[in-house]
């Protein structure tokens, strides 16, 4: 897979990177502006991130990220207060360790409640524990054999929910359309929106509909980055879930424009999708739409 020749990615070079104790030698920590920690596990193909966003009283955890490893003694390495615990999304690479900060705080609808309650097994991965998904092979700590996500008390929360981290203030946006259950987290005094996957640079995925992913709409995508573009300033900045930290404002407008083409049939250029961004769509149709550091994969037959 290309992405095994460009490892380390030259963008990790651009943030301060936190030595730890407790890394499994799997996860890396960056220090980002405005007093947040960022974990990531760049030596999967997911190469998920998730976030530590410090206040004065307690801390927020975004996502738990893959559980190929404990990640609890690294959260507590970096914060010895209250941690609580939020997901993006009820994705697998997002809620793995889950199990380990319960309650964790969710949007809640029937697909996280099935998931939350029963788990994932291995085969709800696809193909995300092939040997080849990993840069160097397993982490040690992985027996990928019998790896399964396990169940996890949850917390609901509503668009426009507040968390007071004490003089921090992070407030909970329902933002649809990866999946119908995905937020994002606004800190407007920061000047930060945590995007969860629903807006990264990479490939964003716009098609899912099974019980493991949920159900993605693209029209609902669409609606959902026209109102983001309309009401968040552009002098925010963007933490994403997956790959580069940061982004810029302007990428919001960019992807909703790029929905709208979608929708409209603009979409010339569009390239066949790659085998490690499929999953399982069980022979469904889908396609990737190119844009300008990012992409979209959309189901075909949803839109004809």
């Amino acid at each position: 897979m290309t992405w095994l020749k460009e490892y380390p990615r030259e963008y990790y070079q651009k943030y301060e990177r936190v030595q730890v104790q407790s890394d499994y030698g799997w996860y890396q920590v960056y220090r980002l502006p405005g007093n947040v920690y960022a974990i990531c596990e760049p030596q999967h193909f997911q190469e998920v991130n998730f976030f530590l966003i410090v206040g004065e009283r307690r801390a927020l955890l975004l996502d738990t990220g893959e559980g190929f490893c404990p990640v609890r003694p690294l959260i507590e390495e970096l914060y010895s207060g209250e941690i609580i615990a939020c997901n993006s999304h009820f994705h697998f690479d997002h809620i793995a360790s889950n199990y380990e900060f319960q309650p964790i705080h969710v949007y809640e609808d029937d697909y996280v409640r099935q998931v939350a309650e029963n788990g994932l097994p291995k085969e709800a991965l696809g193909a995300q524990l092939d040997e080849e998904m990993f840069q160097f092979g397993y982490p040690k700590n992985l027996d990928a054999e019998h790896f399964y996500i396990k169940p996890y008390e949850t917390v609901p929360v509503a668009d426009g929910h507040i968390f007071d981290l004490g003089g921090r203030k992070i407030k909970v946006l329902h933002t649809p359309g990866h999946s119908n259950d995905c937020i994002m987290l606004y800190d407007e005094e920061n000047k930060i929106l945590f995007t969860g996957d629903t807006f990264y640079l990479g490939a964003l995925y716009a098609h899912f509909d099974c019980d493991e992913f949920g159900h993605g709409s693209v029209e609902q995508y669409c609606e959902t980055m026209k109102r983001l573009a309309a009401e968040i300033p552009e002098d925010v900045k963007l933490y994403c879930s997956h790959n580069d930290f940061i982004a810029d404002w302007h990428k919001l407008q960019e992807t909703a424009d790029a929905l709208q083409h979608i929708i409209c049939g603009e979409t010339a250029g569009e390239k066949e999708v790659s085998i490690g961004h499929t999953y399982l769509e069980g022979g469904k149709t889908i396609s990737e739409y190119p844009c300008d550091g990012f992409s979209i994969v959309y189901n075909t037959s949803h839109l004809k």
